[in-house]
C-alpha cells in the first residue's frame, strides 16, 4: 500500500524533478556558475547586472580597472573605445544594467570602492526613469547582483527559480533548446535580436537594429511599431526624484569624492522629448555642480530626428559619441 501510495506521489512529482534537474544543468538564467564569457543572446533571460558584476569580477584583478560608466541600457552606447579616448585610459569598464535604478548606481560605486579600485574616471548617463524604477522588485531581468545589494544568496537564485516555474519561461527555453526553432510565443521569454557583449570592457551591443538598419534604413524607419510620432509641444513632466533618493545621491556623492573623481552627468536625449524636470535638475546641481551636468533631454538636434535612435527605448552610439565630443 505504501508503495503504490510512493509511486504515484514520484509520478506526480516526475516532471517537478526533471526540470528541476534541467535547471542546475542548463543553469537558464546563467546565475549558478562564475562564466567567463556569456553568449550573445536570450538578452530577455539574463540579467544585465549580473553580467556586468561577473565580468568585472573576472578581469579586475588584471585591469584594476579605474575609470566606469554607469546607467541603464541606454548608455550601453557610450563605447568605452570612444570614452576612453576622452580620458586617456584604454580600458574603462562599463557597468551598466537593465533598467538602472540610482540606488543600483550608489551601490555599484560603493562594490568598486570595496574592491580596492581607484575611481578616476565615471561617466553618469541618466534620465528620468533611473528615478522611476524601484531597485529589487522587478523580478529575476533586473534584479541587482546579490555581491552589490549584499541579498541573501538563497533569496537571490529563488527569485530566478521562480520565474523558471512560474513565468512559463521552461516551456519556451526547452522548446528553443530541443527544437532549434523560433515561435511568436518565444518572444515574452526570449530575447532572438542578435547582442553582442564585449570582453573585459563589457560594452552591449545592439547587433540586430545596426544590421537592419544597413540593410534597408528607409524601410527600418518607416516602421510604426517602433516609432511613434511625438507631439510638436514642450514636453514638460513632474519631479521624479523621491525624499528616500536623496540618501542615494548623498552616497554617490561620497564615493566620488573620497575618490576625488573626474566625473560628468549626461542627462540623455530620450526619444519621448520630455524634458528633465527643472525642480529635479537643481536638486542634481546642488549635488554636484551645474558644472558637471550637461542635461540634453527635450527638444533638441538629437531627439527632432528619428534616425538617431533604434527604437523609442534607445538612441544610437553616433549620439553619444557627439556628446562627448562636446562635454570633453
Amino acid at each position: 500500500m505504501f508503495l503504490k501510495f510512493f509511486k504515484k506521489i514520484f509520478i506526480f512529482l516526475l516532471p517537478v524533478i526533471l526540470l528541476g534537474i534541467g535547471y542546475f544543468v542548463f543553469d537558464p538564467f546563467q546565475i549558478l556558475h562564475a562564466y567567463q564569457a556569456y553568449p550573445d543572446n536570450f538578452a530577455k533571460s539574463l540579467n544585465r547586472d549580473r553580467i556586468s558584476t561577473q565580468v568585472f569580477l573576472n578581469n579586475n584583478a588584471k585591469q584594476d580597472y579605474k575609470s566606469f560608466i554607469f546607467g541603464s541600457s541606454r548608455s550601453s552606447v557610450f563605447y568605452t573605445q570612444d570614452w576612453g579616448k576622452h580620458i586617456n585610459d584604454k580600458t574603462p569598464y562599463h557597468f551598466d544594467a537593465s533598467c538602472e535604478t540610482v540606488y543600483g548606481i550608489a551601490t555599484k560605486l560603493e562594490f568598486i570602492e570595496k574592491q580596492g579600485n581607484k575611481i578616476d574616471n565615471a561617466l553618469l548617463v541618466w534620465d528620468r526613469s533611473i528615478f522611476d524604477y524601484e531597485q529589487d522588485t522587478l523580478g529575476c531581468v533586473f534584479i541587482q547582483d546579490y555581491r552589490v545589494s549584499k541579498l541573501p544568496w538563497l533569496k537571490y537564485q529563488t527569485i530566478f527559480l521562480n520565474s523558471y516555474f512560474s513565468q512559463g519561461f521552461f516551456t519556451a527555453f526547452y522548446d528553443y533548446k530541443l527544437f532549434g526553432k523560433f515561435r511568436s510565443y518565444m518572444k515574452k521569454y526570449l530575447e532572438f535580436r542578435k547582442i553582442n557583449y564585449t570582453p573585459v570592457v563589457n560594452d552591449f551591443i545592439f547587433t540586430s537594429y545596426i544590421d537592419e538598419i544597413k540593410r534597408d534604413s528607409v524601410k527600418y524607419y518607416n516602421q510604426p511599431v517602433l516609432f511613434y510620432e511625438r507631439s510638436p509641444e514642450k514636453q514638460l513632466v513632474g519631479k521624479v526624484i523621491k525624499p528616500y533618493q536623496i540618501q542615494y545621491l548623498k552616497r554617490i556623492k561620497a564615493v566620488l569624492e573620497r575618490n576625488h573623481t573626474n566625473y560628468k552627468i549626461v542627462l540623455g536625449p530620450t526619444y519621448d522629448q520630455k524634458y528633465f524636470n527643472a525642480d529635479d535638475l537643481k536638486v542634481l546641481q546642488s549635488f554636484f555642480g551645474k558644472e558637471r551636468i550637461y542635461d540634453f533631454s527635450g527638444q533638441n538636434e538629437y531627439t527632432n530626428d528619428k534616425t538617431n535612435y533604434y527604437e523609442i527605448y534607445h538612441y544610437k552610439p553616433n549620439v553619444a559619441k557627439d556628446i562627448m565630443e562636446k562635454i570633453y
